[in-house]
């Protein structure tokens, strides 16, 4: 089954019903590319595109839903992908469509039901499905999907906790302020009627009265001050509670931030391999080409591409592909030093930074883990192989763009394929 994010595109897509292609962020942008590739499946028909569109701009999640549900367990049109019966290989490549067919259906209609209580409108919840984005845009297999769902999961959880705990705090804090003008309205007649008072009582002193009757000024007067005392406390009482509420609901959004600014953190990683991603790549760069430029020291990059990776897929399958990979990244990480970081940059290419590192110890390092690699087999359903891969090495010049930088280390990486492979070449 291939994926429904990189399906090819048509001229007409951005007159399907739904939008430019790539028009929309955050999870709606998913549903919607989802709903395209059922549209070219003919599960959904172009009557329900213009409705469906229009649920989607709306963010009205239940119509989204009801529309989609039944378009994702239908069976594509006769035909559509029909399997001859005497093909075993076939009927076993059906079989997995429609499990993973299935799965897909489960993450959709999740998306839709937790939609109506995301914090959609936080600017960071597009970054933190970006990992699912990127699954999606890899070969769908029942096993990937269940990832897309646990990943998508976590993030709609984070979000919701989020969103709750903003609300309550907003409440808390209104709660407050209610009460605080309460407290002062209190206060200020409590103030009134102890001041008009406080006049009756000095009026009664300046009559000179009889000793009875200064001891009952003196007996009003201190019931005055003890009644406005004991709604000085009451209030002290009441704000110090609604105080410590505040901080509570405050301490528990700190709290969510630090859980979204961790989840964001895995934004900037490979979903399969755990390498950083480009982004990742990108943001550890840009610290590093700062470093290097303020203190003058060398920075250097090594373009990697696995050697006859495509082999592999085909004869032992995508699944072995995948574990080569992480097999790849798994050595490349005990090989290297703590500061010298590894990405995915493509399916089978990967970037290595050397911070205050001179580009030919950068290559001494990337040789030293090719013949790592070459004594550690990666094992798959009973069988063996042995991976090997092509790097070109440049050092980083002061003030180029990072894009010059990783095309000079592409030509070198191109060099080293046509000179035999499993080699590296330095960038002149």
């Amino acid at each position: 089954m291939k994926s429904t994010a990189t399906a090819g595109r048509s001229p007409g897509d951005a007159a399907d019903g739904f939008g430019p292609a790539g028009a929309a962020q955050g999870p709606a942008a998913i549903v919607r590319e989802i709903a395209r590739d059922l549209l070219r499946q003919r599960r959904l028909v172009p009557a329900q595109a213009a409705p469906l569109g229009a649920a989607l701009r709306d963010h009205d999640w239940s119509s989204v839903r009801a529309i989609l549900e039944p378009a994702l367990r239908a069976a594509p049109p006769a035909g559509e992908g029909a399997v001859p019966a005497h093909d075993a290989h076939a009927d076993a490549d059906a079989d997995a469509g429609a499990a993973a067919t299935a799965a897909l259906a489960r993450v959709v209609l999740r998306l839709c039901d937790a939609l109506p209580r995301l914090a959609t409108h936080d600017p960071g919840v597009d970054e933190r499905l970006r990992p699912v984005r990127e699954l999606l845009q890899a070969r769908l297999t029942p096993e990937r999907i269940d990832e897309i769902d646990a990943r998508l999961a976590a993030v709609l959880d984070q979000q919701v906790a989020f969103e709750r705990g903003l609300q309550q705090t907003r409440g808390s804090v209104e709660e407050l302020l209610a009460l605080l003008l309460e407290r002062l309205g209190t206060m200020g007649s409590s103030t009134e009627r102890f001041a008009a008072r406080m006049q009756e009582h000095r009026r009664a002193l300046a009559a000179q009265p009889d000793p009875q009757a200064l001891s009952q000024v003196v007996e009003d007067l201190l019931e005055d001050t003890r009644d406005v005392a004991d709604t000085i406390a009451l209030s002290q009482a009441q704000l110090a509670q609604a105080r410590r509420q505040v901080q509570s609901f405050e301490a528990r959004v700190r709290e969510l931030e630090q859980e979204l600014a961790a989840a964001a953190h895995l934004v900037q990683k490979d979903p399969l391999t755990q390498a950083l991603n480009r982004r990742g790549l990108e943001d550890l760069l840009r610290i590093e080409m700062a470093r290097a430029t303020r203190y003058g020291a060398p920075l250097s990059l090594v373009m990697v591409d696995l050697d006859d990776f495509k082999a592999i897929n085909d004869s032992l399958g995508h699944a072995a592909g995948d574990r080569a990979l992480v097999h790849f990244v798994t050595t490349a990480q005990a090989c290297l030093r703590s500061t010298e970081r590894i990405a995915r940059t493509g399916g089978e290419e990967f970037v290595i930074a050397f911070a205050a590192t001179p580009v030919e110890d950068a290559a001494d390092a990337v040789r030293r883990l090719q013949r790592a690699l070459a004594a550690s087999a990666f094992e798959h359903e009973g069988q063996s192989r042995v991976l090997s891969f092509s790097g070109g090495a440049t050092a980083w010049l002061a003030g180029e763009a990072l894009e010059q930088t990783l095309r000079r280390a592409d030509a070198a990486m191109y060099a080293a394929k046509r000179a035999g492979k499993n080699r590296v070449v330095i960038a002149a």
